[in-house]
């Protein structure tokens, strides 16, 4: 319970809880965050948590070991001339999970965008959201010839984009060139990496940006900004909108979390801020089945989801495509090296995944950190989605989310013995049937429905 939290214990924002009696939960945390710092939350011992701003919470390791003589610095509280604009604190209070995972409270209280720089908003025709592969988490060669193999293997499995990390500075511009033309050759964008530390000085983010867009690239992979101090936040915007003047797409990763930034540059399609496929040792199974409920309530997520490799720790495949599913991420950015996911059982279940939906709907056998139950639809096609958390379980799932006729049902289960394997079914349902459901330890589910 909350009154069990140690006094000066962290909470990251979102932080979700029951309601007391069955009332329903609550959720804390902030939108709108701009030109301030950002909001922690300690625990003061006695039921409650306090406001910190981001000068008070203790620097990560991935802070102290690349900024080391900033420390101090950022330890200091934030200077504001002219008039102060708080960000707002918001309090979720729901009667179920279904009503907090579709509270849009975080992203309304934020400002609409800049006419000027998306005189469309979100359906700004540059503005395209996609499936990415990337080469980092799952082996493959740095070389121009094995990266453009990897967009290759993009086009094969129908994804949009490949994220290229900083080894792309090493290259001739010649052999960076090279590979976004054959690339756009195959519709496959290319995003850049590059490390914030390089960016602070705004002339030096404009010859980035402007080179990204020379050579062609859709978008820009910012990382290591691992701090919420009021210039870290600012640098955030100003990274947001000069990439907008240059129409880049941004990913922001060592990031802190989303606070409606999307709304006002719909050019972020993502962020980290999440304890995802780069933690190597971690137990996912019940974090997986408690991110909906916590850090996704803030926005989307940069997980990297699914890997068949050791990094699934105590989840099985299944569970894996699960997540690339359940955790919404405009850029979808997949861990799997593409030729295991081409290799994959389930690969035909797994390109058809998107990385926008148009609904969601949490499952009302849906328990925070013990299982993850969505039906998600993308135009006429829905999704049953199920992230198991450390408990076996079996589960009768009615199909009342579904239309009227018949259904072409694509299948994509635990199996029964192998952690490591899948079993595939295809049939026909309606909406008036039931699935049964076996879920391992760790396990997961995926269904497709299309007429």
């Amino acid at each position: 319970t909350i009154a069990e939290v140690a006094t000066g214990q962290w909470a990251a924002p979102p932080l979700t809880f029951k309601l007391p009696h069955g009332a329903g939960y609550g959720s804390v945390t902030e939108s709108a965050l701009r030109n301030y710092s950002g909001m922690g939350l300690q625990a003061d011992g006695r039921g409650a948590f306090l406001a910190r701003l981001g000068h008070a919470i203790p620097p990560s390791y991935p802070l102290r070991l690349r900024y080391a003589p900033d420390v101090e610095r950022l330890a200091r509280p934030a200077a504001v001339s002219g008039a102060i604009t708080t960000p707002w604190r918001v309090v979720m209070a729901v009667p179920d999970l279904n009503t907090l995972v579709n509270c849009d409270i975080v992203h309304n209280l934020a400002a609409p965008p800049d006419p000027k720089l998306f005189p469309q908003g979100l359906r700004t025709p540059w503005i395209k959201p996609g499936r990415a592969v990337w080469r980092y988490l799952d082996g493959g060669e740095t070389t121009l010839e094995g990266i453009k193999e990897f967009s290759r293997l993009a086009a094969e499995l129908g994804f949009e984009y490949q994220v290229v990390e900083g080894f792309w500075q090493k290259w001739e511009l010649a052999d960076l060139r090279e590979l976004i033309r054959y690339s756009r050759g195959l519709g496959v964008g290319i995003w850049l990496w590059k490390h914030s530390r390089e960016l602070r000085d705004p002339a030096a983010r404009r010859k980035f940006f402007e080179l990204a867009r020379d050579v062609g690239a859709a978008g820009v992979k910012l990382d290591f900004y691992d701090h919420e101090a009021k210039q870290v936040v600012e640098l955030y915007e100003a990274s947001l909108k000069q990439a907008a003047e240059f129409q880049l797409l941004v990913n922001f990763h060592g990031a802190n979390k989303p606070t409606g930034e999307s709304r006002t540059y719909p050019n972020e399609l993502t962020r980290e801020a999440v304890r995802g496929m780069e933690a190597r040792n971690i137990p996912r199974a019940r974090h997986d089945a408690t991110l909906p409920f916590t850090r996704l309530l803030a926005g989307h997520a940069d997980y990297t989801p699914m890997h068949f490799g050791a990094r699934r720790n105590d989840t099985t495949w299944a569970h894996q495509i699960a997540t690339a599913a359940a955790f919404t991420s405009p850029l979808l950015t997949y861990a799997a090296h593409p030729k295991s996911i081409l290799a994959n059982p389930a690969v035909e279940l797994i390109r058809s995944i998107p990385s926008v939906w148009d609904e969601t709907r949490v499952l009302p056998f849906s328990e925070i950190g013990d299982v993850a139950g969505l039906a998600r639809r993308r135009g006429g096609v829905w999704f049953l989605v199920i992230v198991n958390g450390p408990e076996a379980r079996t589960l009768r799932v009615p199909l009342s989310f579904l239309g009227s006729g018949a259904y072409q049902g694509l299948v994509v289960r635990d199996h029964p013995h192998d952690p490591a394997a899948v079993e595939v079914n295809k049939g026909v349902y309606r909406r008036g049937a039931a699935i049964e459901v076996n879920l391992a330890s760790g396990g997961g589910f995926v269904a497709r429905f299309a007429k």
